[in-house]
């Protein structure tokens, strides 16, 4: 278990912290002046203005999240207290199933598609379903996505954030007080029988690329650790948000595969729980899984799209994602929020499993989850 994540009993009081930091934030942001501003955001403007709405679908903002970046942005611009923000958010299968059926119907009800779906993004772009980006920002970021071994493909797809699952397990639990977890042998114990959570990767493309990446680089035996896994005798759910609360709840208080910010915006709701609720990472590897965004061509504000993507590759933008969310960027020489610091990922001491080709991989989604339903459905 990474050290800092060791030590989120000492936290609560950052945490406690954390509303004034984001009010420092938004104070901030209403303040820009426009020499500030890149040429191409002062270009967006006007036409975001007269376009009076933006709607971004995601499978990861939370309510509090979208709040807090709808209205940095319309600050941030000056787009005025009409300007309407609209946060949706659905799992990363049906984020993708909207986006191609309304490109297949021509008629849009989103502008920007923000998930981790690589292959999609190949073949839209093929297709010519993304508008032609402009960025200011992109360069800060797009060194180290390469490095990171991610998927974009600039002009049209940027990567402005990424996570990773790791265990998250409640040491108040019974059975659990002297629980830890640093390999994936470690969450398949046959004492946890009835402790554990399994994802769902039929409706999820990140856990199915997980399940890829771990397999392809040779870190995990897929099926002898579905096996295991299944001799615990696991619930079966999708959602990180209620696994979760299973896990606060003690009904599974063990999940292989969550989200630190999960933990992360629980500890903020209720800062005791940073005292049980603990953050693994698998020394087999962590898969760092990229969200890529692009604005969608004929969506019905693409001039706002093309300024909140700006926003979310901006510094401050990045900030109001980080402090919300405690996933990564790879903006160039950033410096997280401190509240959301302690429970993000060390990428630079932490062994990061990337894909040979994110792209093909999609093409192996049908077996890889007909082998998991065999057990788990």
């Amino acid at each position: 278990m990474l050290t800092r994540h060791s030590a989120l009993g000492l936290l609560s009081a950052a945490l406690i912290a954390a509303p004034v930091t984001t009010a420092a934030f938004l104070a901030a942001s209403s303040g820009v002046r426009a020499a500030d501003l890149t040429p191409q955001e002062q270009k967006l403007i006007a036409g975001a203005k007269q376009e009076g709405a933006v709607t971004i679908l995601n499978p990861l903002f939370s309510d509090r999240t979208g709040q807090r970046m709808g209205e940095a942005f319309i600050k941030r611009y000056g787009l005025g207290p009409n300007f309407k923000f609209n946060n949706l958010r659905k799992g990363t299968g049906a984020t993708v199933a909207q986006v191609r059926q309304e490109i297949q119907a021509g008629k849009h009800t989103v502008d920007i598609l923000l998930v981790s779906a690589p292959g999609f993004y190949s073949e839209a772009v093929k297709h010519g379903a993304f508008e032609k980006l402009d960025s200011g920002y992109w360069k800060n970021h797009e060194e180290l996505a390469k490095q990171a071994g991610q998927y974009f493909d600039y002009p049209y797809v940027v990567v402005p954030l990424a996570y990773t699952f790791q265990p998250v397990w409640n040491t108040s639990c019974p059975g659990m007080a002297n629980f830890n977890a640093s390999s994936y042998d470690d969450v398949v114990k046959p004492e946890l029988k009835g402790k554990t959570i399994v994802s769902d990767i039929t409706k999820s493309f990140t856990y199915t690329n997980t399940a890829i990446s771990l397999a392809e680089n040779h870190a995990v035996d897929m099926p002898a650790m579905w096996k295991k896994l299944k001799a615990t005798d696991p619930l079966v759910e999708f959602r990180t948000e209620p696994k979760m609360q299973m896990v606060i709840s003690c009904q599974r208080p063990l999940d292989m595969w969550n989200l630190s910010g999960r933990v992360y915006q629980n500890v903020l709701k209720k800062p005791e729980l940073a005292k049980v609720l603990k953050i693994g990472y698998y020394k087999e590897g962590q898969v760092m899984l990229g969200n890529q965004a692009s604005v969608i061509k004929g969506a019905p504000h693409p001039n706002a799209a093309k300024l909140l993507i700006e926003f979310l590759l901006s510094k401050e933008g990045t900030d109001v994602v980080i402090e919300g969310e405690a996933v990564n960027t790879f903006l160039k020489d950033y410096t997280p929020p401190a509240a959301a610091e302690p429970y993000l990922l060390d990428m630079a001491h932490t062994k990061l499993l990337g894909m040979k080709d994110w792209v093909a991989a999609a093409k192996q989604f049908n077996q890889v989850r007909a082998d998991w339903q065999k057990l788990f459905q």
